[in-house]
């Protein structure tokens, strides 16, 4: 179950409004990592397993996982696909983009956002977020890359003055064999993130694209993608009810810190600020003994998640 604290009365008089929409972005520098296989599998999840008013809003040139949602079986998510102009600028990109979103969560209870990041956005856009959802395939250069191309955009995710999003990054791409622990151990990440269970390169999943989702893939296939998929959500909804950066466990996740070592149930973050810990007793450990603790249960029934998730 998730649970977001209700929202305050409004003063006599007052016109009520809709509660406020969770937005995440899916994003990377470069194709070929998975992103709107999970853009648009995302937004299948949170319709067909939690009910949610959802809105895909595909910023890609290419519009994939637009494409994917349009021709595959209907289930509800609205789908729009608004390539960014990035002949107007850093600026001008940028406030076509909020635009757009800012239209997708007046009607919508979740946006999922898929762009492939651009040095010619303004990074102040992503503030707009809730979540910054990084996909990540298992390769040590291409988690190289990632890093370089997160490095450039801490400003944004260890801001102080702005309530940031909070940044989680998606293994992706996953063969049964590779070793996440391995990949992640051999790097330093300069910021902080929590690191999502994988999403795996099952041969089925090729044979979906425009015609069904990720989470119907029967037995173990569909069950490890709703796993990730409930992640995010998890996280989403303890971000929007915090509002503030802090340590948090959820799940089997655990948020890396770029200034201390933290484990979680498969992979160890190596930072040169501290010597390691001692091996965790438990799946879970986090840096603060004050850490909010959300701890996700079966799915709720679809008529009354959204009304227990803001009251």
């Amino acid at each position: 179950m998730i649970e977001i604290p209700k929202s305050s009365e409004p003063p006599i008089g007052a016109v009520a409004t809709r509660p406020a929409a969770l937005k995440i972005l899916v994003t990377s520098r470069k194709g070929g990592v998975g992103k709107s296989t999970i853009s648009a599998n995302l937004a299948a999840f949170f319709k067909l397993q939690h009910g949610l008013t959802t809105t895909l809003l595909d910023l890609d040139l290419h519009g994939s996982s637009s494409e994917w949602l349009r021709e595959a079986r209907p289930i509800g998510v609205v789908v729009q696909h608004h390539p960014l102009p990035l002949d107007l600028g850093r600026k001008g990109a940028a406030m076509e983009a909020r635009r757009h979103l800012r239209h997708a969560s007046e009607s919508s209870d979740v946006v999922i956002a898929d762009l492939t990041w651009s040095d010619a956005l303004d990074g102040n856009w992503l503030f707009d977020y809730d979540i910054v959802s990084t996909p990540v395939s298992m390769s040590g250069i291409e988690v190289a890359a990632t890093i370089g191309f997160l490095s450039n955009l801490h400003w944004v995710f260890e801001s102080t003055v702005r309530t940031a999003p909070q940044l989680v990054i998606c293994p992706s791409r996953v063969d049964e064999t590779d070793s996440i622990s391995k990949i992640f151990t051999s790097q330093t990440f300069p910021i902080s993130f929590v690191l999502s269970p994988p999403v795996y390169n099952y041969k089925e999943a090729k044979f979906l694209f425009k015609k069904d989702y990720l989470s119907e893939l029967p037995d173990n296939q569909g069950a490890t993608f709703k796993a990730f998929a409930q992640s995010i959500a998890d996280v989403g909804f303890a971000h929007m009810r915090s509002k503030v950066r802090r340590n948090i466990s959820i799940g089997n996740l655990s948020k890396v810190s770029g200034d201390s070592q933290v484990l979680n149930h498969f992979m160890q973050q190596r930072t040169q600020a501290q010597p390691t810990p001692p091996e965790p007793s438990t799946r879970t450990l986090v840096t603060s003994a004050s850490a909010e603790k959300v701890t996700p249960t079966e799915p709720p029934k679809k008529s009354s998640l959204f009304k227990r998730l803001f009251g």
